[in-house]
């Protein structure tokens, strides 16, 4: 009985590595590519487009903003339904549909005279994204286990690429066609985004096992894919895991820094008085800065020299302490090298986000982890750009939010250095703060010996590493 037991889990883990890191996994990252392309990229490409439309609508700088704020606050508010909607239908039919509407809001820009009817055409806009992006990113996590951190960021640069062409690509549309034509020819190019989405297939879905590693990245139940009702309802008590909690937390306020930037760049290069090319440049600068960034993270984090906890650190530090002296200097060359260093560090985040909540909280509660750590993102979406422009406003400069973004970006880094210490008086006994970790990766050990004592394993299996606390 065992021996056969141990005969239908290789005959499963043979099954199930077949669509992992290989095969139409690379062309299902293709399409999730695309996604990002076309989609996020022109999101951060936004900078260019709120120059243009200060002068248009004058309107303020704090009033503008909320164009591009909504759009970030819908893109992240709304995954916990593209989600539930992935569920009930498929990947694919979700993204294509958030790929008809991103279209549909650009081609309505087309018509607006007055900012407040911007702000409804955006709100398509904003829905449109959340649905193809939640579905791509989402769809990752299935088909890739070895090499998830570096799909993730060949992914999310994808978005870099765009923001390093698009932004030339829009100065050249406005200065030809104006800006209401140009947003015609911009809905018309992201709606590539419904050809991507044709290159989704559904991943298969492994059965219930006693493997376990199984039990760790076990997927979600056909049964519970199809049940709507039942994706709605965000797993909150994922949030008494403090690991997790305090991950929630670095991200939501890294968010506001790192959303500011896409606005504060250009907006603040303008105000020094150069002309719209280097604004362009600017803005080009980010996207450029992303790509390199994100894939260079994701292929170091893969290598796992050191905790993936730790380059997300660093990486908020050296962005944090570039924005705190950013009042230091009054030139463009600073600015170029600001743009690149925030792009290439603090925004690498993005790349970080499934690997880092997998480890926290499993596989099987991926999709719902995802759903919580957006809707608090989206908090700081909201208001991040909105502050920065009223604050411009207010005290007419923008080095104010230049400050402000700075600190962000360092309190995130340090609210997960504080995790060993959270740790620590959370598990209802007192550790040395140097074991705690020691400690966690012991209690994984033990259920992993006993599994095998038990004859629940084969002689395949093993603890992934990547799951055990460092």
């Amino acid at each position: 009985m065992p021996e056969e037991k141990a005969k239908k889990n290789d005959r499963h883990v043979t099954k199930t590595e077949q669509v992992m890191d290989t095969g139409y996994a690379w062309i299902v990252l293709l399409g999730s590519v695309i996604i990002n392309l076309l989609g996020v990229g022109s999101l951060k490409s936004f900078g260019v487009l709120y120059t243009e439309m200060l002068d248009h609508f004058s309107a303020g700088s704090g009033n503008t903003a909320w164009i591009g704020s909504i759009t970030w606050f819908l893109l992240h508010v709304l995954a916990p339904l593209a989600n539930c909607l992935c569920r009930r239908y498929t990947f694919r039919l979700v993204s294509l549909v958030g790929g008809i509407m991103v279209g549909c809001g650009y081609f309505l820009s087309g018509f607006v005279t007055r900012i407040e009817l911007m702000y409804l055409t955006f709100t398509i806009i904003g829905i449109g994204y959340s649905l193809s992006y939640v579905s791509s990113v989402i769809i990752i996590s299935f088909y890739f286990k070895q090499r998830r951190t570096l799909a993730n960021g060949v992914m999310v640069s994808a978005g870099g690429v765009s923001a390093l062409t698009f932004p030339s690509l829009y100065r050249f549309l406005i200065d030809k066609y104006g800006l209401s034509q140009a947003f015609w020819v911009i809905g018309a190019f992201v709606s590539n985004i419904c050809v991507a989405s044709c290159l989704f297939r559904e991943p298969n879905k492994p059965p219930q096992s006693n493997n376990a590693e199984a039990r760790i990245e076990e997927s979600i139940s056909d049964e519970n894919q199809k049940k709507c009702c039942n994706a709605l309802k965000l797993k909150f008590n994922l949030l008494k895991n403090s690991r997790f909690t305090l991950l929630v937390m670095a991200f939501t306020i890294c968010s506001f820094g790192h959303i500011t930037n896409y606005i504060l760049i250009p907006a603040h290069i303008k105000t020094l008085g150069y002309s719209n090319t280097y604004i362009t440049i600017g803005v080009s600068i980010i996207g450029g800065g992303e790509l390199i960034g994100r894939i260079a993270v994701g292929w170091f984090a893969d290598l796992n020299i050191i905790q993936k906890k730790y380059i997300f650190v660093v990486c908020m530090f050296i962005g944090g302490v570039f924005a705190l002296i950013s009042p230091l200097f009054g030139t463009f060359t600073f600015m170029a090298v600001y743009a690149g260093v925030v792009a290439a560090f603090p925004a690498s985040f993005l790349a970080l986000i499934s690997v880092l909540a997998i480890e926290r909280v499993g596989m099987e509660n991926f999709p719902a982890a995802f759903s919580i750590i957006f809707v608090f993102m989206s908090i700081s979406s909201l208001v991040s750009q909105p502050i920065a422009g009223w604050m411009a406003d207010y005290y007419g400069s923008w080095y104010p939010a230049f400050i402000l973004t700075g600190i962000t970006l360092i309190c995130s880094g340090v609210i997960l250095l504080l995790e060993p210490v959270v740790i620590r008086y959370g598990m209802g006994k007192t550790y040395p703060l140097e074991n705690v970790d020691n400690e966690l990766a012991s209690r994984v050990n033990e259920a992993y010996v006993h599994d095998r004592k038990e004859g629940n394993l084969n002689k395949t299996d093993k603890v992934d590493e990547t799951h055990l606390p460092k």
